[in-house]
Protein backbone atom coordinates (compact mmCIF):
# COMPACT_ATOMS: atom_id res chain seq x y z
CA UNK A 1 0.00 0.00 0.00
CA UNK A 2 1.17 3.80 -0.68
CA UNK A 3 0.57 6.36 1.55
CA UNK A 4 -2.26 7.57 0.19
CA UNK A 5 -4.25 3.94 0.32
CA UNK A 6 -7.39 3.70 2.18
CA UNK A 7 -10.03 1.11 2.04
CA UNK A 8 -13.17 1.65 1.50
CA UNK A 9 -15.82 -0.61 3.42
CA UNK A 10 -19.57 -0.62 3.01
CA UNK A 11 -21.92 -2.91 4.19
CA UNK A 12 -25.88 -2.23 2.85
CA UNK A 13 -29.16 -3.84 4.31
CA UNK A 14 -30.01 -3.77 7.85
CA UNK A 15 -27.88 -1.87 10.11
CA UNK A 16 -25.64 -0.70 6.69
CA UNK A 17 -22.69 1.05 7.63
CA UNK A 18 -19.43 2.61 6.24
CA UNK A 19 -16.07 2.52 7.74
CA UNK A 20 -12.50 4.09 5.97
CA UNK A 21 -9.37 2.55 7.03
CA UNK A 22 -5.76 3.78 6.44
CA UNK A 23 -2.41 1.69 5.33
CA UNK A 24 -1.56 1.62 9.23
CA UNK A 25 -5.13 -0.49 10.08
CA UNK A 26 -5.99 2.92 11.73
CA UNK A 27 -9.56 3.32 11.37
CA UNK A 28 -10.31 7.19 10.26
CA UNK A 29 -13.83 7.12 10.37
CA UNK A 30 -16.83 4.22 10.98
CA UNK A 31 -20.60 5.15 11.56
CA UNK A 32 -24.11 3.44 11.33
CA UNK A 33 -26.11 5.50 8.74
CA UNK A 34 -29.18 5.48 11.59
CA UNK A 35 -26.82 7.86 13.18
CA UNK A 36 -27.07 10.59 9.89
CA UNK A 37 -30.72 10.04 8.45
CA UNK A 38 -32.02 9.25 12.57
CA UNK A 39 -33.87 5.94 11.49
CA UNK A 40 -32.96 3.17 13.83
CA UNK A 41 -31.41 0.19 12.74
CA UNK A 42 -31.94 1.72 8.92
CA UNK A 43 -31.87 -0.89 6.26
CA UNK A 44 -30.66 0.09 2.60
CA UNK A 45 -28.07 1.91 1.51
CA UNK A 46 -25.53 4.28 3.29
CA UNK A 47 -26.16 7.20 1.38
CA UNK A 48 -25.52 9.76 3.75
CA UNK A 49 -22.28 8.33 5.90
CA UNK A 50 -21.04 7.50 2.68
CA UNK A 51 -21.31 10.72 1.43
CA UNK A 52 -19.50 12.43 5.16
CA UNK A 53 -17.11 9.64 4.06
CA UNK A 54 -16.16 10.66 0.79
CA UNK A 55 -16.01 14.29 1.46
CA UNK A 56 -13.07 13.76 3.85
CA UNK A 57 -11.16 10.75 2.35
CA UNK A 58 -12.18 10.39 -1.60
CA UNK A 59 -9.02 11.40 -2.97
CA UNK A 60 -7.01 9.09 -1.10
CA UNK A 61 -9.15 5.56 -1.40
CA UNK A 62 -7.49 2.59 -3.27
CA UNK A 63 -10.49 0.22 -2.96
CA UNK A 64 -13.84 -0.74 -1.70
CA UNK A 65 -14.10 -3.88 0.69
CA UNK A 66 -17.93 -5.39 0.86
CA UNK A 67 -19.36 -7.94 2.99
CA UNK A 68 -20.58 -9.92 0.29
CA UNK A 69 -19.82 -13.01 -1.65
CA UNK A 70 -19.02 -13.20 -5.23
CA UNK A 71 -21.37 -14.79 -7.61
CA UNK A 72 -20.31 -17.48 -8.64
CA UNK A 73 -19.77 -18.46 -4.52
CA UNK A 74 -23.34 -17.57 -4.36
CA UNK A 75 -24.62 -19.96 -6.96
CA UNK A 76 -22.86 -22.73 -5.40
CA UNK A 77 -23.76 -22.15 -1.90
CA UNK A 78 -27.35 -21.55 -2.73
CA UNK A 79 -27.93 -24.71 -4.38
CA UNK A 80 -25.92 -26.48 -1.49
CA UNK A 81 -28.10 -25.03 0.82
CA UNK A 82 -31.42 -26.26 -0.95
CA UNK A 83 -30.36 -29.48 -1.86
CA UNK A 84 -29.18 -29.87 1.92
CA UNK A 85 -32.73 -28.75 2.81
CA UNK A 86 -34.35 -31.66 1.17
CA UNK A 87 -31.88 -34.44 1.88
CA UNK A 88 -31.99 -33.68 5.80
CA UNK A 89 -35.41 -32.45 6.12
CA UNK A 90 -34.89 -29.06 7.90
CA UNK A 91 -37.68 -26.24 6.14
CA UNK A 92 -36.72 -24.39 3.55
CA UNK A 93 -38.33 -21.73 1.41
CA UNK A 94 -40.95 -22.94 -1.46
CA UNK A 95 -39.03 -23.43 -4.43
CA UNK A 96 -40.57 -19.81 -6.08
CA UNK A 97 -39.78 -18.06 -2.68
CA UNK A 98 -36.64 -19.52 -2.73
CA UNK A 99 -35.50 -18.67 -6.45
CA UNK A 100 -36.64 -15.36 -5.95
CA UNK A 101 -34.88 -14.87 -2.69
CA UNK A 102 -31.72 -16.35 -4.06
CA UNK A 103 -32.07 -13.87 -7.35
CA UNK A 104 -31.97 -11.10 -5.04
CA UNK A 105 -29.16 -12.20 -3.15
CA UNK A 106 -27.08 -13.01 -6.86
CA UNK A 107 -27.66 -9.54 -8.01
CA UNK A 108 -27.38 -7.92 -4.90
CA UNK A 109 -24.07 -7.11 -5.76
CA UNK A 110 -24.54 -5.23 -9.34
CA UNK A 111 -27.56 -3.34 -7.36
CA UNK A 112 -24.30 -2.03 -4.80
CA UNK A 113 -21.95 -1.23 -7.42
CA UNK A 114 -25.01 1.00 -9.26
CA UNK A 115 -25.79 2.78 -5.66
CA UNK A 116 -22.14 3.45 -5.08
CA UNK A 117 -21.50 4.62 -8.77
CA UNK A 118 -24.24 7.09 -8.36
CA UNK A 119 -22.83 7.54 -4.36
CA UNK A 120 -19.63 9.08 -6.04
CA UNK A 121 -17.96 5.96 -5.25
CA UNK A 122 -14.85 5.55 -8.61
CA UNK A 123 -16.08 2.46 -10.63
CA UNK A 124 -12.17 1.79 -10.94
CA UNK A 125 -11.79 1.34 -7.72
CA UNK A 126 -11.31 -2.94 -7.39
CA UNK A 127 -14.28 -4.09 -5.07
CA UNK A 128 -12.88 -6.76 -2.34
CA UNK A 129 -15.51 -9.06 -1.34
CA UNK A 130 -15.95 -10.63 2.02
CA UNK A 131 -18.09 -13.49 2.83
CA UNK A 132 -20.42 -12.11 6.02
CA UNK A 133 -19.46 -14.39 8.53
CA UNK A 134 -15.65 -13.76 7.52
CA UNK A 135 -16.37 -10.35 7.87
CA UNK A 136 -17.37 -11.04 11.38
CA UNK A 137 -14.64 -12.73 12.29
CA UNK A 138 -12.10 -10.52 11.21
CA UNK A 139 -14.05 -7.65 12.96
CA UNK A 140 -13.56 -9.83 16.62
CA UNK A 141 -10.20 -11.27 16.05
CA UNK A 142 -8.48 -7.92 14.87
CA UNK A 143 -10.07 -5.69 17.51
CA UNK A 144 -9.20 -8.62 20.13
CA UNK A 145 -5.42 -8.11 20.60
CA UNK A 146 -4.74 -11.88 20.28
CA UNK A 147 -2.24 -13.62 18.75
CA UNK A 148 -4.10 -16.44 18.28
CA UNK A 149 -7.79 -17.83 19.02
CA UNK A 150 -10.86 -19.54 18.10
CA UNK A 151 -13.57 -17.50 16.67
CA UNK A 152 -17.07 -18.06 16.67
CA UNK A 153 -19.34 -16.14 14.89
CA UNK A 154 -23.71 -16.70 15.13
CA UNK A 155 -26.56 -14.77 13.57
CA UNK A 156 -29.79 -14.85 11.58
CA UNK A 157 -28.16 -15.84 8.60
CA UNK A 158 -25.36 -13.91 6.55
CA UNK A 159 -24.43 -15.54 2.95
CA UNK A 160 -26.50 -19.10 3.55
CA UNK A 161 -25.33 -19.62 6.92
CA UNK A 162 -25.71 -18.73 10.24
CA UNK A 163 -22.64 -20.38 12.25
CA UNK A 164 -19.44 -20.19 11.91
CA UNK A 165 -15.90 -21.37 13.57
CA UNK A 166 -12.49 -20.28 13.04
CA UNK A 167 -8.93 -20.56 14.04
CA UNK A 168 -6.66 -17.16 13.98
CA UNK A 169 -3.39 -16.38 14.02
CA UNK A 170 -2.37 -12.75 12.75
CA UNK A 171 0.45 -14.25 11.24
CA UNK A 172 -1.16 -16.77 8.86
CA UNK A 173 -4.38 -15.23 9.40
CA UNK A 174 -8.37 -16.73 9.76
CA UNK A 175 -9.18 -20.13 8.81
CA UNK A 176 -12.73 -21.38 8.84
CA UNK A 177 -13.10 -24.82 10.57
CA UNK A 178 -16.81 -25.57 10.30
CA UNK A 179 -19.79 -24.14 8.90
CA UNK A 180 -23.41 -24.45 9.55
CA UNK A 181 -26.63 -23.37 7.52
CA UNK A 182 -28.96 -21.13 8.40
CA UNK A 183 -31.97 -23.64 9.00
CA UNK A 184 -28.96 -26.11 10.83
CA UNK A 185 -28.23 -23.76 13.73
CA UNK A 186 -31.64 -21.53 13.77
CA UNK A 187 -31.01 -19.60 17.36
CA UNK A 188 -30.75 -16.08 15.91
CA UNK A 189 -33.90 -17.02 14.06
CA UNK A 190 -35.67 -18.40 17.18
CA UNK A 191 -34.87 -15.72 19.55
CA UNK A 192 -36.36 -12.80 16.79
CA UNK A 193 -39.53 -15.46 16.89
CA UNK A 194 -40.12 -15.36 19.99
CA UNK A 195 -39.08 -11.20 20.37
CA UNK A 196 -41.94 -11.24 17.79
CA UNK A 197 -44.41 -13.58 20.02
CA UNK A 198 -44.16 -11.61 22.90
CA UNK A 199 -45.11 -8.20 21.53
CA UNK A 200 -41.38 -6.38 20.44
CA UNK A 201 -40.11 -6.08 16.96
CA UNK A 202 -37.67 -8.91 16.03
CA UNK A 203 -34.53 -7.47 15.03
CA UNK A 204 -34.81 -4.33 17.55
CA UNK A 205 -36.01 -5.61 20.64
CA UNK A 206 -34.47 -9.40 21.71
CA UNK A 207 -32.05 -7.80 24.00
CA UNK A 208 -35.18 -6.60 26.05
CA UNK A 209 -36.12 -10.20 26.08
CA UNK A 210 -32.40 -10.90 27.57
CA UNK A 211 -33.39 -8.39 29.91
CA UNK A 212 -37.33 -9.87 30.38
CA UNK A 213 -35.77 -13.21 31.39
CA UNK A 214 -34.06 -12.44 34.35
CA UNK A 215 -37.49 -11.43 35.81
CA UNK A 216 -38.64 -15.04 35.05
CA UNK A 217 -38.52 -18.67 36.63
CA UNK A 218 -37.30 -22.06 35.29
CA UNK A 219 -40.02 -23.74 34.17
CA UNK A 220 -39.61 -27.53 32.71
CA UNK A 221 -43.36 -27.48 31.07
CA UNK A 222 -42.50 -23.95 29.26
CA UNK A 223 -38.96 -24.98 28.19
CA UNK A 224 -40.09 -28.12 26.84
CA UNK A 225 -43.11 -26.77 24.73
CA UNK A 226 -41.27 -24.06 22.94
CA UNK A 227 -38.54 -25.93 22.41
CA UNK A 228 -40.81 -28.32 20.67
CA UNK A 229 -42.59 -25.43 18.70
CA UNK A 230 -39.59 -24.52 17.40
CA UNK A 231 -38.19 -27.22 16.45
CA UNK A 232 -41.21 -28.25 15.15
CA UNK A 233 -41.13 -24.88 12.74
CA UNK A 234 -38.20 -25.79 10.92
CA UNK A 235 -38.55 -29.63 9.93
CA UNK A 236 -39.68 -29.95 6.60
CA UNK A 237 -43.57 -31.49 5.47
CA UNK A 238 -42.26 -33.99 2.92
CA UNK A 239 -39.72 -34.22 0.42
CA UNK A 240 -39.70 -31.49 -2.28
CA UNK A 241 -42.53 -29.87 -0.55
CA UNK A 242 -41.62 -27.72 2.14
CA UNK A 243 -43.90 -26.09 4.29
CA UNK A 244 -41.60 -22.96 5.76
CA UNK A 245 -44.02 -20.35 6.65
CA UNK A 246 -43.83 -20.85 10.24
CA UNK A 247 -39.86 -20.85 9.89
CA UNK A 248 -39.01 -18.33 7.71
CA UNK A 249 -41.66 -15.63 8.58
CA UNK A 250 -40.06 -13.32 11.32
CA UNK A 251 -40.17 -9.67 9.99
CA UNK A 252 -43.80 -9.85 7.74
CA UNK A 253 -46.38 -8.47 9.42
CA UNK A 254 -48.59 -11.83 8.52
CA UNK A 255 -45.73 -13.66 10.24
CA UNK A 256 -45.75 -11.42 13.57
CA UNK A 257 -49.85 -11.55 13.69
CA UNK A 258 -49.39 -15.59 13.71
CA UNK A 259 -46.33 -15.78 16.20
CA UNK A 260 -48.48 -13.62 18.51
CA UNK A 261 -51.85 -15.65 17.65
CA UNK A 262 -49.50 -18.83 18.95
CA UNK A 263 -48.77 -16.92 22.08
CA UNK A 264 -52.09 -16.97 23.08
CA UNK A 265 -53.19 -20.66 21.13
CA UNK A 266 -49.97 -22.37 22.40
CA UNK A 267 -48.25 -20.48 25.21
CA UNK A 268 -50.91 -18.88 26.94
CA UNK A 269 -50.49 -20.46 30.47
CA UNK A 270 -47.04 -18.91 30.73
CA UNK A 271 -46.42 -15.56 31.71
CA UNK A 272 -44.00 -13.97 29.36
CA UNK A 273 -41.49 -13.85 31.53
CA UNK A 274 -41.53 -17.46 31.88
CA UNK A 275 -41.10 -17.69 28.03
CA UNK A 276 -38.41 -14.87 28.21
CA UNK A 277 -36.51 -17.07 30.57
CA UNK A 278 -37.01 -20.24 28.00
CA UNK A 279 -35.68 -18.94 25.43
CA UNK A 280 -32.76 -17.55 26.78
CA UNK A 281 -32.09 -20.87 28.70
CA UNK A 282 -32.47 -22.69 25.41
CA UNK A 283 -29.90 -20.39 23.77
CA UNK A 284 -27.40 -20.28 26.09
CA UNK A 285 -27.37 -24.62 26.28
CA UNK A 286 -27.36 -24.83 22.09
CA UNK A 287 -24.64 -21.78 21.90
CA UNK A 288 -22.48 -24.04 24.85
CA UNK A 289 -23.54 -27.01 23.31
CA UNK A 290 -21.76 -25.56 19.94
CA UNK A 291 -18.60 -24.96 21.53
CA UNK A 292 -18.09 -27.95 23.61
CA UNK A 293 -18.84 -29.90 19.73
CA UNK A 294 -16.16 -27.60 18.32
CA UNK A 295 -13.59 -26.80 20.59
CA UNK A 296 -11.46 -28.94 22.65
CA UNK A 297 -8.86 -27.34 24.60
CA UNK A 298 -11.15 -24.91 26.27
CA UNK A 299 -9.23 -23.42 29.29
CA UNK A 300 -5.79 -23.34 27.08
CA UNK A 301 -7.60 -20.98 24.62
CA UNK A 302 -9.04 -17.60 23.50
CA UNK A 303 -12.09 -16.62 21.72
CA UNK A 304 -13.76 -14.32 20.07
CA UNK A 305 -17.17 -13.83 19.97
CA UNK A 306 -19.19 -11.57 16.86
CA UNK A 307 -22.83 -11.84 14.89
CA UNK A 308 -26.09 -10.83 16.19
CA UNK A 309 -26.38 -13.60 18.90
CA UNK A 310 -23.54 -12.29 20.87
CA UNK A 311 -25.69 -9.12 21.50
CA UNK A 312 -27.02 -11.02 23.80
CA UNK A 313 -24.47 -10.29 27.31
CA UNK A 314 -25.99 -12.57 28.92
CA UNK A 315 -25.14 -15.53 26.68
CA UNK A 316 -21.58 -13.93 26.45
CA UNK A 317 -21.20 -14.55 30.01
CA UNK A 318 -22.00 -18.44 30.05
CA UNK A 319 -18.97 -18.84 27.46
CA UNK A 320 -16.59 -16.82 29.43
CA UNK A 321 -17.88 -18.60 32.50
CA UNK A 322 -16.64 -22.12 30.09
CA UNK A 323 -13.24 -21.48 30.98
CA UNK A 324 -11.43 -19.65 28.25
CA UNK A 325 -8.34 -17.78 28.72
CA UNK A 326 -9.63 -14.63 27.58
CA UNK A 327 -12.94 -13.98 25.94
CA UNK A 328 -13.82 -10.96 23.42
CA UNK A 329 -17.45 -9.91 21.80
CA UNK A 330 -16.61 -7.65 18.75
CA UNK A 331 -17.86 -4.16 20.10
CA UNK A 332 -20.16 -3.84 16.91
CA UNK A 333 -21.06 -7.37 17.13
CA UNK A 334 -24.09 -7.16 14.95
CA UNK A 335 -24.60 -6.08 10.93
CA UNK A 336 -23.59 -2.68 12.39
CA UNK A 337 -19.90 -3.73 12.42
CA UNK A 338 -19.58 -4.94 9.10
CA UNK A 339 -17.81 -2.75 7.31
CA UNK A 340 -14.97 -2.47 9.77
CA UNK A 341 -14.65 -6.31 9.30
CA UNK A 342 -14.54 -6.51 5.83
CA UNK A 343 -12.03 -3.77 5.71
CA UNK A 344 -9.73 -5.07 8.63
CA UNK A 345 -9.76 -8.60 6.24
CA UNK A 346 -9.40 -6.86 3.29
CA UNK A 347 -6.11 -5.18 4.72
CA UNK A 348 -3.03 -6.72 2.65
CA UNK A 349 -0.50 -7.41 4.99
CA UNK A 350 -2.17 -8.60 8.76
CA UNK A 351 1.27 -9.04 11.00
CA UNK A 352 1.22 -5.30 10.44
CA UNK A 353 -2.19 -4.84 10.90
CA UNK A 354 -2.23 -2.33 14.16
CA UNK A 355 -5.48 -2.95 16.97
CA UNK A 356 -7.79 -0.81 17.14
CA UNK A 357 -7.91 -0.18 20.51
CA UNK A 358 -11.02 2.19 21.36
CA UNK A 359 -14.57 2.11 19.44
CA UNK A 360 -14.80 6.18 19.02
CA UNK A 361 -14.42 6.48 15.18
CA UNK A 362 -16.96 8.66 14.23
CA UNK A 363 -18.36 12.05 14.07
CA UNK A 364 -16.92 14.98 16.03
CA UNK A 365 -17.55 18.56 16.54
CA UNK A 366 -15.04 21.37 17.48
CA UNK A 367 -15.71 23.98 19.97
CA UNK A 368 -16.47 26.48 18.04
CA UNK A 369 -19.14 24.30 16.18
CA UNK A 370 -21.12 23.65 19.38
CA UNK A 371 -20.88 26.96 20.32
CA UNK A 372 -22.27 28.46 17.31
CA UNK A 373 -25.10 25.71 17.86
CA UNK A 374 -25.92 26.83 21.80
CA UNK A 375 -26.07 30.31 20.53
CA UNK A 376 -28.67 29.40 17.76
CA UNK A 377 -30.71 27.94 20.01
CA UNK A 378 -30.45 30.52 22.89
CA UNK A 379 -28.99 28.54 25.27
CA UNK A 380 -26.83 30.27 28.17
CA UNK A 381 -24.10 28.21 29.19
CA UNK A 382 -20.79 28.19 31.26
CA UNK A 383 -17.27 27.18 30.53
CA UNK A 384 -16.03 25.79 33.77
CA UNK A 385 -12.15 25.75 34.35
CA UNK A 386 -12.62 22.23 36.01
CA UNK A 387 -15.76 20.83 34.09
CA UNK A 388 -15.19 17.21 35.65
CA UNK A 389 -14.97 18.33 39.05
CA UNK A 390 -18.49 20.45 38.46
CA UNK A 391 -19.78 17.32 36.79
CA UNK A 392 -19.11 15.17 39.60
CA UNK A 393 -20.58 17.53 42.31
CA UNK A 394 -23.53 17.78 40.39
CA UNK A 395 -23.76 13.95 39.91
CA UNK A 396 -23.17 13.52 43.89
CA UNK A 397 -26.29 16.26 44.26
CA UNK A 398 -28.43 13.74 42.17
CA UNK A 399 -28.42 15.68 38.93
CA UNK A 400 -28.99 13.93 35.50
CA UNK A 401 -25.95 14.92 33.27
CA UNK A 402 -25.78 14.23 29.33
CA UNK A 403 -22.38 14.26 27.83
CA UNK A 404 -21.49 15.04 24.24
CA UNK A 405 -17.96 15.17 23.33
CA UNK A 406 -15.78 13.77 21.44
CA UNK A 407 -15.88 11.77 18.32
CA UNK A 408 -18.80 9.32 18.60
CA UNK A 409 -19.23 5.45 19.62
CA UNK A 410 -18.80 3.35 16.50
CA UNK A 411 -21.64 0.07 17.32
CA UNK A 412 -24.94 -0.22 19.66
CA UNK A 413 -23.07 0.99 22.90
CA UNK A 414 -22.64 4.33 24.48
CA UNK A 415 -18.93 4.34 25.92
CA UNK A 416 -19.33 8.08 27.57
CA UNK A 417 -19.14 10.06 24.55
CA UNK A 418 -22.84 10.32 23.76
CA UNK A 419 -24.08 8.68 27.33
CA UNK A 420 -26.16 10.13 30.04
CA UNK A 421 -24.82 10.01 33.45
CA UNK A 422 -26.10 9.49 37.07
CA UNK A 423 -25.57 7.94 40.46
CA UNK A 424 -25.62 4.37 40.80
CA UNK A 425 -27.12 4.41 44.58
CA UNK A 426 -30.86 5.28 43.50
CA UNK A 427 -32.43 1.68 42.88
CA UNK A 428 -35.72 3.23 41.35
CA UNK A 429 -34.20 5.11 38.81
CA UNK A 430 -34.87 2.31 36.51
CA UNK A 431 -38.44 2.95 36.77
CA UNK A 432 -38.51 7.10 36.71
CA UNK A 433 -35.78 7.45 34.23
CA UNK A 434 -36.73 5.17 32.03
CA UNK A 435 -40.10 6.81 32.14
CA UNK A 436 -38.63 10.06 31.18
CA UNK A 437 -36.74 8.33 28.22
CA UNK A 438 -40.13 6.55 27.23
CA UNK A 439 -38.32 3.37 27.09
CA UNK A 440 -39.35 -0.49 28.12
CA UNK A 441 -39.34 -0.28 32.52
CA UNK A 442 -37.38 -3.61 32.83
CA UNK A 443 -34.40 -2.88 30.95
CA UNK A 444 -31.40 -2.33 33.44
CA UNK A 445 -28.90 0.56 33.45
CA UNK A 446 -25.33 -0.53 33.07
CA UNK A 447 -22.22 0.72 34.80
CA UNK A 448 -19.26 2.32 33.72
CA UNK A 449 -16.60 1.91 36.53
CA UNK A 450 -13.63 2.76 37.04
CA UNK A 451 -10.65 0.00 36.06
CA UNK A 452 -8.28 -0.25 39.33
CA UNK A 453 -11.88 -1.34 40.92
CA UNK A 454 -13.67 -3.67 38.69
CA UNK A 455 -12.13 -7.07 39.87
CA UNK A 456 -13.22 -6.04 43.90
CA UNK A 457 -16.67 -6.07 41.93
CA UNK A 458 -16.97 -7.99 39.10
CA UNK A 459 -17.02 -11.77 39.27
CA UNK A 460 -15.40 -13.28 36.35
CA UNK A 461 -13.66 -10.40 35.25
CA UNK A 462 -9.84 -11.73 34.86
CA UNK A 463 -9.74 -13.05 30.91
CA UNK A 464 -12.51 -10.36 29.75
CA UNK A 465 -10.90 -7.47 30.52
CA UNK A 466 -11.13 -6.07 27.65
CA UNK A 467 -13.90 -6.48 26.39
CA UNK A 468 -15.18 -5.45 29.82
CA UNK A 469 -14.43 -2.05 28.57
CA UNK A 470 -17.16 -2.03 25.44
CA UNK A 471 -19.95 -3.02 27.51
CA UNK A 472 -20.60 -6.16 25.82
CA UNK A 473 -20.71 -9.21 28.67
CA UNK A 474 -22.11 -9.41 32.49
CA UNK A 475 -20.93 -10.14 35.38
CA UNK A 476 -22.51 -11.33 38.44
CA UNK A 477 -21.72 -9.04 40.98
CA UNK A 478 -20.09 -8.89 44.31
CA UNK A 479 -21.85 -8.11 47.48
CA UNK A 480 -20.49 -4.82 47.81
CA UNK A 481 -21.03 -3.51 44.32
CA UNK A 482 -24.91 -4.78 44.97
CA UNK A 483 -24.60 -2.76 48.34
CA UNK A 484 -23.03 0.38 46.78
CA UNK A 485 -24.64 1.06 43.38
CA UNK A 486 -28.29 -0.96 43.32
CA UNK A 487 -29.33 1.13 40.65
CA UNK A 488 -26.92 -0.70 37.78
CA UNK A 489 -27.44 -4.10 39.58
CA UNK A 490 -30.47 -5.85 37.82
CA UNK A 491 -32.95 -8.72 39.81
CA UNK A 492 -30.23 -11.46 38.29
CA UNK A 493 -27.60 -10.23 40.33
CA UNK A 494 -25.58 -9.31 37.42
CA UNK A 495 -24.30 -6.00 35.77
CA UNK A 496 -23.12 -5.26 32.05
CA UNK A 497 -20.76 -2.51 32.90
CA UNK A 498 -18.15 -0.73 30.97
CA UNK A 499 -14.64 -0.61 32.51
CA UNK A 500 -12.58 2.55 32.05
CA UNK A 501 -8.87 2.88 31.87
CA UNK A 502 -7.65 6.37 31.96
CA UNK A 503 -5.97 6.00 28.51
CA UNK A 504 -9.32 5.20 27.23
CA UNK A 505 -11.10 8.53 27.46
CA UNK A 506 -8.97 10.78 29.74
CA UNK A 507 -12.00 13.31 30.05
CA UNK A 508 -14.49 11.06 30.82
CA UNK A 509 -12.35 8.87 33.24
CA UNK A 510 -12.03 12.48 35.20
CA UNK A 511 -15.36 12.70 36.02
CA UNK A 512 -15.31 9.36 37.69
CA UNK A 513 -12.46 10.17 39.11
CA UNK A 514 -13.83 13.27 40.96
CA UNK A 515 -17.15 11.42 41.69
CA UNK A 516 -15.04 8.77 43.41
CA UNK A 517 -12.87 11.34 45.07
CA UNK A 518 -16.25 12.89 46.30
CA UNK A 519 -18.25 9.60 47.64
CA UNK A 520 -15.86 6.85 47.38
CA UNK A 521 -17.67 4.97 44.92
CA UNK A 522 -15.94 4.66 41.43
CA UNK A 523 -19.26 3.48 39.63
CA UNK A 524 -22.00 5.58 38.03
CA UNK A 525 -24.88 4.87 35.59
CA UNK A 526 -24.06 5.22 31.85
CA UNK A 527 -27.13 5.10 29.65
CA UNK A 528 -26.95 5.75 26.09
CA UNK A 529 -27.69 9.53 25.45
CA UNK A 530 -31.00 8.58 23.14
CA UNK A 531 -35.05 8.86 23.52
CA UNK A 532 -36.71 5.59 23.14
CA UNK A 533 -36.56 4.42 19.26
CA UNK A 534 -34.08 6.70 18.62
CA UNK A 535 -30.62 6.28 17.40
CA UNK A 536 -28.18 7.43 19.85
CA UNK A 537 -27.62 11.72 19.04
CA UNK A 538 -24.69 12.25 16.71
CA UNK A 539 -24.32 16.42 16.00
CA UNK A 540 -24.68 19.07 18.68
CA UNK A 541 -28.48 19.86 17.20
CA UNK A 542 -29.47 16.00 17.91
CA UNK A 543 -28.07 16.50 21.56
CA UNK A 544 -29.59 19.44 22.45
CA UNK A 545 -33.29 17.95 21.07
CA UNK A 546 -32.84 14.95 23.14
CA UNK A 547 -31.62 17.17 26.10
CA UNK A 548 -35.12 18.99 26.03
CA UNK A 549 -37.31 15.91 25.37
CA UNK A 550 -35.60 14.18 28.19
CA UNK A 551 -35.71 16.63 30.70
CA UNK A 552 -32.20 16.05 32.52
CA UNK A 553 -30.52 18.44 34.58
CA UNK A 554 -27.45 19.25 32.62
CA UNK A 555 -25.78 18.99 29.57
CA UNK A 556 -22.03 18.93 29.23
CA UNK A 557 -21.52 19.89 24.97
CA UNK A 558 -17.74 20.04 24.66
CA UNK A 559 -16.19 22.11 27.30
CA UNK A 560 -19.46 23.99 27.72
CA UNK A 561 -22.17 22.59 30.53
CA UNK A 562 -25.37 23.80 29.98
CA UNK A 563 -28.20 23.64 32.81
CA UNK A 564 -31.45 22.89 32.71
CA UNK A 565 -34.03 25.80 31.62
Amino acid sequence: MTDKDLILGIHTGHDCNVTVLDRNGQVLFAAGEERFNRQKMFAGFPALSLAYALKLYRENISCLATPRMKMRSKIIRELHFFVGSLLNGRAAPRFGIWLRNGCKKLFAGRALEAQVSAGGIDPEWPVINIEHHRAHAAGAFYHSGFDQSWIMTLDGEGDGFSCCFYRADRTTGIKQVKSYFHNDVTVGRDYEKVTAMLGFHPLRHPGKITGLAAYGRHDQSCIDTLQEYLEKAWRSSGIGVLDSSEAYQVIEQAGIEKLQDDRNRVFGSYARETIAFAIQFLTERKVIQLIMDNIRDIQSDNICLAGGVFANVSVNRRVQELGFRNTFVMPAMTDCGLSLGACLESYPVKQNLSIPDTMYFGTAYPADTIRLTLDQCGYAYETPSDLPRIAAELLAQGKVIARFNGPMEFGPRALGNRSILYHCGDPSVNDWLNKQLKRTEFMPFAPVTLAPFAEDRYFGYSGAERTARFMTITFRCSESMKQEAPAVVHVDGTARPQVIRSQDNPEYYAILEAYHRLTGIPTLVNTSFNMHEEPIVMTPGDALKAFEASHLDALIAGPYLVRRR
